[in-house]
Parts: C-alpha cells; sequence; structure tokens
C-alpha cells in the first residue's frame, strides 16, 4: 500500500531499494551457508547487514519488511522452508530487528550502527536459545554454551556494524537519519 504523501517516483524508487536489500540479504544468506564454521549452529549473520541499511535508508517497517522476506526466500533456496531453523531464524530476525529499530529511531544516542547491530545480534543469539530450550531441548545444560554463542554474537555485531558504517559512507542517497556515523 503506497502511502499517500509519497510521490510515485520515491515510492518506487524505495520499493526498488528494498527488492535490491532483500536480493543482496538472500545473497549474503545464502554464502555464508558456503563458509566453514565453527559448529552446525553459528552463522556470521551476514544478511543482517541489509536490514541494518534497510532500518538506516528506508526506516523501521522496511527494515522488518526485508528480515521477513530475506529469511523466507533464504530458507526457500536453502530447503528449509517451515522447517525449526526456519522458524529460529524468523523469529530471532524479527527480535534482532525489533531491537535494533527500536535503539537506531532513539535518535542520536550513545549507540553508533556498531552498537545498533551488536544489540541486534545478542538479540538474535537470546531469543534463539530461548527457543531452542523450550521447543527443542528443554535442558538448562544447553545454556553453558551461552558465553560462547554471545561471544560470537559481539565479533560478528561488531563486524556489522562496521560494514554497515563503511557502506552507508558510500552509499549516494539520503539518510532517514543522520545518525550513521
Amino acid at each position: 500500500m503506497k502511502p499517500s504523501l509519497i510521490d510515485d517516483s520515491t515510492y518506487n524508487q524505495r520499493i526498488v531499494i528494498m527488492a535490491l536489500m532483500v536480493a543482496l540479504g538472500v545473497i549474503l544468506h545464502r554464502l555464508e551457508a558456503l563458509l566453514p564454521l565453527p559448529t552446525p549452529w553459528v552463522k556470521l549473520g551476514l544478511a543482517n547487514l541489509m536490514t541494518l541499511m534497510a532500518l538506516v535508508y528506508l526506516g523501521a517497517r522496511e527494515a522488518f519488511i526485508v528480515t521477513l522476506l530475506r529469511v523466507i526466500l533464504g530458507s526457500i533456496l536453502a530447503g528449509t522452508f517451515l522447517g525449526p531453523t526456519f522458524f529460529l531464524s524468523l523469529i530471532g530476525g524479527l527480535a534482532g530487528t525489533a531491537i535494533m529499530c527500536g535503539i537506531y529511531n532513539r535518535g542520536k544516542g550513545p549507540f553508533s550502527l556498531v552498537g545498533v547491530s551488536i544489540c541486534g545480534a545478542y538479540t538474535h543469539t537470546f531469543v534463539t536459545a530461548i527457543c531452542v530450550y523450550f521447543f527443542l531441548i528443554k535442558q538448562t545444560s544447553f545454556f553453558v554454551l551461552l558465553p560462547f554463542f554471545f561471544s560470537l554474537a559481539l565479533v560478528t555485531g561488531i563486524l556489522t556494524g562496521i560494514a554497515g558504517n563503511l557502506l552507508s559512507q558510500k552509499m549516494r542517497f539520503p539518510l532517514k537519519h543522520s545518525q550513521a556515523s
């Protein structure tokens, strides 16, 4: 549904940009699957870069749409659609996006894109761990792994935030907010 205050060319540009972000997110999601990682449960979260860029350049609603579409399309391509991995990725992705939107939309607070990204990575990790506990494992010994997962979330959140900062400096269209520095 097109907002009434936006003209057709601006609306079309936003749709094209959002479609490109979804496509790049799916590509990053699939490229990440090719990387050798220490455990099968660990992902770098490269596709989250597109959610971060959608938030910065288009807004919160679009960031949620990019997250939702890239998780759905990425899981279809991976063959995990409607399986446990899909639901964990979807719930973690939407929770991480919600936190990133809340922190970013507070304005020029103490968080740069690196901080916003770290908060999203931690939220994704925590929510996914809670879901794994309640729906799959149901053993408290699972939580012994949280420090390891949170350490990885910190590293990947920092890397995604740095990439977001670098990418936002290279892009040639105006920011939704002027916080990306």
